[in-house]
């Protein structure tokens, strides 16, 4: 649940003029506001304590769309702390075509409410990963 939500985060800053461009800094806004939709969206959860902003913030990278641009060598696999992130990463950022889809509003809201519809509505998100096929819907939000 914690990777939908980051991306709901993230398309929220986008519409809030926080991000700018394709460059996703970890900052307090994003953790204020990814805590703020976590506990609305865990809220009837059996998970009581959201997950650290770290956990999606670094794993998002294994679904192939999301990348972090790092300061200093890589971390050794594990997830790393958030101060760890904040030390050792620039910023993060989407696929070319995956960030030039975020900055027009009407996709953007699209794929916000297929996220909130598909992945944090019902229960499909359980063992799956839970930003799998995302990229696919961007490619054909942007053909539709």
């Amino acid at each position: 649940m914690a990777k939908p939500v980051l991306l709901l985060a993230l398309i929220d800053g986008v519409e809030d003029g926080v991000f700018t461009a394709n460059m996703f800094v970890l900052n307090e806004w994003l953790e204020k506001w990814y805590l703020m939709l976590m506990k609305q969206y865990t809220q009837h959860s059996q998970f009581p304590n959201p997950a650290d902003i770290s956990n999606p913030f670094w794993h998002l990278q294994s679904d192939g769309f999301w990348h972090l641009h790092h300061k200093t060598a890589v971390a050794d696999g594990s997830t790393p702390t958030k101060r760890w992130l904040k030390e050792h990463v620039d910023f993060a950022y989407f696929d070319d075509d995956l960030g030039i889809l975020l900055q027009n509003k009407v996709w953007r809201m699209k794929l916000r409410d297929y996220i909130v519809e598909h992945k944090l509505s019902d229960d499909h998100w359980l063992g799956k990963t839970a930003a799998e096929s995302l990229w696919a819907i961007a490619a054909l939000l942007m053909v539709a």
